[in-house]
Order: C-alpha cells, then structure tokens, then sequence
C-alpha cells in the first residue's frame, strides 16, 4: 500500500470520527436543550392548576371581573399545552413567546397525556360553570367542591407526567455517555491502529534507511539496500541503493586514482630529487626527457631550449626511437609553439590539433602530443614535450604530472645553468687575482731585476767592483723575494687541504708564514671560544680577503705592526686587518693605474658570502680593512685570546 493512501485513510477516519462525535454531541445537546423546555412546560402545568384552584376562590370570596378573567387565561394556557405535549405545536412559554412542541413518542408518557386530557376535560366543565355562574349559586357552590377535589388528582397527574419527561431525558443522557464511550473506544482503537500503522509503514523503514545512511557514511558500501514498507520509502530505499552504488563505484576509482596519483607523485619526487642533485646541463637534459617518458608512457620525449634570440627552439635532448624526431628546431613563432610557450600548463593536442604546428616530432606520434612550458618564474625557457602513437592516450592527470616535472626540470636546468655561470665568473675573477699577483709581484720584480742589470753592467764595464758587489746583493735579494712571492701564489691555489682547515687555523698559517718570510710582526686575536663552523666557501673567500690584504701590507704598507682580528658581534662575523704604514688614499687613483686591483678583489670574494668590505686608511697614518658577513651557520663564544707573531 501507498504511504499516502494509508495516511489518507488513517487521517480520513480520525475526521469521520471527530465529526461524528461532534454531530452526536451536538444533536444530544440540543435535545437535551428542548427536553428541558418540555420538562419545564409540564412542571408549569401543575402550577397552573395550582393557580386555577386559587383564582376559583378568589372568584367564590370576591366573585370580580378581574379573578374571572385570570382563571380564563390559565384555562386557555393550560389547555393549548396540554394539547402541544400530546400533538405537538404551539404552547405559550414567556410573555409573548410560544414554544414549538413536537407530538409525545413515548407511548408511556402519551398515555398519562391521554388520562390528564381526560380529566381535565371534566375538570373544564366545572371550571366553566364557575366562569358563568354567579357565585353563591348551587351550580357555582357544587362546581368549586369539584374542582377542589379534582384538582390535587390533577396536580399528582401532571407529576407524574414531569417525572415520566424527566426519565425519558435521563435515557437520553445515559445513551450519550454510551455513545461517548463508543466513540471514546473508536478513538483508541483508531489511534492503536495509527501508531501500529505508523511504525510499521514509517518508523521502522525510516530506521532501516538510518542505519543504512550510516553503513554508507561509515564507508561499508557492499551491503545493498533493501525496504519492505510504502511505496514511497521502497523508492526511497532505491535510490540510496543507487547512492550507495555510485558511492562505492567512485570510491573505487577514486582509490585506484589516489593509488595511481601516490605512486606517480612518489615517481615524480625522485625524479624531482634526481635532477635536482645534479649540476650538469646534459645529465638534466637526459635525465628529465627519459623520466617524462617513462613517466607518461609515451614513445617519445624530447626538450627544446629557446636560443639567445628567444626566435627559435632547438632541440636539446630526446628519449626514444630517432625517427620520432624529424627536425632540429622550429620557430618560437609558429602558433603551437607560441602557445604552448604562452601558457603556464601543459598543452595536450592530438593529430588533427597538432597536424603543421609542431616541426620537430614525427606526424605519426602526434595522435596523443603533450608539450608543457619550461617556466622559471615568469620567464619561459623551453618547452618539455611528449608523444604517442595511440590516440587518447594522455589524460589530464597526465598534463598536470607533465607541467610538475616541466616546472621542476626548468628550475634545475636553471640551476645548472647558474652554476656554470658561477664557475666561470669564479674563474675569470681567479684568473683576475692571478693576474693581479702577477703585475703586483713578479712583473714588477722583472723590471726591478732588468734595472739592476743594467747598473751592474755599467758598474762592471768601468770596473767598479765594489759598487757591482753591492748591486748583486740587491739582485740576490729581489730574486729571492720573487721566489717567495711565486711560492705565496702557488700555496694560494692549493686549496684542497686547506678546506679542511678550520678558518682560525688557515688565519694562524697565514700569520706565522708572513712572519719567517721577514715581514713586519703580526698581532693576530681570535675572540672566539671554539672553532669557527661554517663553510667551506665561507671560510675560503673570508681567507683570501685577509690574504689579500697582507699581500697589500707587504708590498705598499712598510708598517711595522700588523694587527688581525676576529671576533663576532651578535649575528655577524668580522675580521678586522690594520696596520701602522704609510696609508693611501682611498679616493685617488692608483699610481700604477690599476685603479686598487686588490681592493676590487677582495669587495667580490666578500659580495659572494652576502658580506661587505670596509676600507679605511689615510696617508701616514695607516690602513684598516674590515670584513663583515651574516653568522647564519657559525658557533662562537667570547672567549678573548690574542698572541703577537
């Protein structure tokens, strides 16, 4: 059955029942009402005996016109109800109203109707003798004995006549109550049924379809759905079996995705990590080419770098059959390229997308084409692109996985790009300071040594011997500081086992050889209380600033202290070299014209650890070099020491 046809019906018979009862009662109450009134009008009727009997003497006593006129007014009301109560009609009821009567039904209460009429016909007769005779009269006297004595007969008639009216009501009341208990049993019978009714078509199925939601929430999708109960809520039940179904087929594929989406990301991450630990451009280039590949299991991989001009692709790198390739390079401005270069996903096409726009991969693998950016930043670089045979072969997740090893690849190449770069400006600027060692030292020992020759021939040619002598000395001497300048550089480039040299003891070296080449006495204070943890990089450009500037001390200062210190304020390291020479002026251009090669040295090796030089010196009151750096990875104390060398 229908849920709504059985609710229909339940809700049908509480109205049919409320109505009835109400109708019931109603009509109950209204005859309750009339019965009252009738009662009323039979009670009256022995009252108006009672008031004829009055009138009658008032008229034997008095004998006026008025008394005679009462008594016929309660002749007459007597009377028309004594005739409504037995046939129904019109009886007088208040002044100037009427109540209507419908004829007696009670063959018991008819029947004493019956004997009042009979009496009162002959109770009337004296009546009206009484109403036309003169009082005094026999016929008068004889008329009021008889009505004196029929009148209580009369009286106890109409009581009884109330009492038979009254028990007939009482009846009716007592069949209401029956009635209302009937109904009262209707009602609980219909509500039983209802509840019953209720809970069978209702509650229960809605308390299978509850624990059904929280199997389905709770992710046990195997049992199905199924209802016994309306329509309604087996439709219902239906479709949370649909639900439940749809449910489980999603979770599945979406549990196979995440597994396939795990194992690709976790690809993608060594990969990622792979490349990234690699400097070289060829190895990155291979290395992403192969792993897109794989990755996407297409037949063919390739990378194409845009050239200096940013015009043209060239192909860089390929993973797969060489004849999937067909072309070298292509132009940035063909409307593929310049697509995918435009965007910042992966493009996926097929033969008919991709039919004259690509140049470089064969037709025959462009049924399933995938070709990503390579974007570091807002800057395109290149284009990382992949290619099958089979069509449809390439999804979304496919081009998403694609621009991640693209972004990634990009940044890696950039990276090795970077680094080669480094390389060359650490070698040029090597090559710079070499040089620069070079002209300072030996070049100048060179011309210092072709002078003295010079001299010494002329001093030989007029044979002063003694003065030749002399100049020899200075030749020897300028000689052997040549020879110590070319050992300082050589040791300088020795920087193997000197990288495991904490930067304290590369400084303490660095001091005591200057000391035993002769040279001017050093104060040098570490103002640390342990070693000095940073890296190597660091230690090594902060090393060959100070060495520089002792080279500088050597060659130009003449002092006789040099002080070198280093210490650490809050966050930052510094090493501080001073010495007492002769000093210079920043500002002026050097007289060598070399414009303080060293100093532009010594500002780039600081700039490359993210610190700064600070140079100061007047002429005859020395020269100050400071050093300063971020400690982000240093360990230091305050621990003071110093020693003098």
């Amino acid at each position: 059955m229908s849920l709504r046809v059985g609710l229909g019906f339940l809700f049908l018979a509480v109205f049919l029942l409320i109505s009835a009862s109400f109708g019931v009662t109603s009509w109950i109450m209204n005859t309750q009402s009339h019965d009252a009134s009738v009662i009323n009008l039979a009670g009256r009727q022995r009252m108006l005996l009672q008031q004829i009997t009055q009138d009658v003497l008032q008229i034997q006593h008095r004998g006026s016109q008025t008394d005679r006129q009462g008594l016929k007014r309660s002749i007459d009301i007597f009377d028309q109800t004594l005739r409504a109560l037995i046939g129904g009609g019109e009886a007088p009821y208040l002044p100037g109203q009427v109540f209507s009567l419908p004829a007696t039904r009670s063959p018991d209460v008819l029947a004493k109707l019956r004997e009042v009429q009979s009496n009162w016909i002959t109770f009337r007769a004296h009546l009206d003798t009484i109403a036309t005779e003169a009082p005094g009269s026999v016929s008068f006297s004889a008329a009021v004995q008889l009505v004196q004595r029929g009148s209580p007969v009369l009286e106890q008639q109409a009581d009884a006549v109330v009492r038979m009216y009254e028990t007939v009501s009482t009846q009716k009341v007592v069949r209401l109550q029956w009635i209302q208990i009937v109904f009262f049993i209707c009602a609980l019978v219909l509500l039983t049924t209802g509840s019953l009714a209720t809970i069978r078509m209702v509650v229960d199925p809605l308390g299978a379809l509850e624990r059904a939601a929280e199997r389905i929430g709770s992710g046990k999708l195997n049992e199905s759905v199924t209802l016994a109960g309306p329509h309604e809520l087996m439709a219902l039940a239906h479709s949370f079996d649909e639900m439940r179904v749809q449910l489980k087929a999603s979770k599945e594929g979406l549990e196979t995705r995440v597994e396939r989406r795990t194992r690709e990301l976790a690809a993608l991450y060594e990969v990622i990590q792979e490349i990234s630990s690699r400097l070289e451009p060829d190895y990155v280039l291979r290395s992403v080419t192969d792993k897109a590949r794989q990755l996407l299991d297409g037949e063919v991989a390739f990378i194409c770098l845009l050239d200096e001009t940013s015009e043209t692709l060239r192909l860089e790198a390929i993973s797969g059959p060489h004849e999937t390739v067909i072309g070298a390079s292509v132009s940035s401005q063909q409307p593929f390229a310049r697509q995918v270069l435009m965007r910042e996903a992966a493009l996926s096409c097929n033969t008919v997308g991709c039919e004259g726009s690509c140049g470089i991969i064969a037709p025959r693998f462009r049924a399933s084409h995938l070709a990503s950016p390579l974007r570091v930043g807002t800057c395109t670089i290149g284009a990382l692109c992949v290619g099958s045979s089979k069509a449809a072969t390439f999804s979304g997740q496919e081009a998403q996985l694609l621009t991640k090893l693209a972004n990634s690849a990009a940044i890696a190449l950039e990276n090795a790009r970077l680094y080669q770069q480094a390389e060359r400006v650490a070698m040029l600027e090597e090559r710079q300071r070499i040089a620069a060692e070079m002209h300072d030292g030996l070049a100048q020992s060179l011309s210092y040594l072709e002078l003295k020759t010079e001299q010494l021939s002329d001093y030989l040619e007029t044979g002063r011997d003694a003065e030749a002598t002399a100049e020899l000395q200075r030749i020897r001497s300028a000689l052997h500081q040549s020879g110590h300048e070319v050992r300082q550089s050589i040791t300088s480039l020795r920087e193997g086992s000197l990288l495991r040299q904490s930067l304290q003891d590369r400084l303490t070296s660095a001091a005591d050889e200057f000391v035993k080449a002769g040279e001017t006495p050093i104060d040098l204070r570490i103002e640390l209380d342990s070693s000095l943890a940073i890296p190597p990089d660091e230690a090594e450009q902060a090393f060959r600033v100070v060495q520089e500037a002792l080279q500088n001390v050597r060659r130009h200062a003449q002092a006789r202290l040099v002080t070198i210190r280093l210490e650490s304020r809050e966050t930052q390291f510094a090493i501080r070299v001073e010495d007492d020479g002769v000093g210079f002026d920043p500002e002026a251009p050097s007289l060598d014209g070399n414009d303080h090669f060293g100093i532009s040295i010594m500002r780039a090796r600081a700039a490359r650890i993210g610190g700064q030089i600070t140079l100061r010196s007047q002429p005859h009151k020395g020269t100050q070099m400071t050093l300063a750096w971020s400690a982000q990875n240093g360990a230091n104390g305050s621990k003071p020491g110093g020693q003098t060398r």
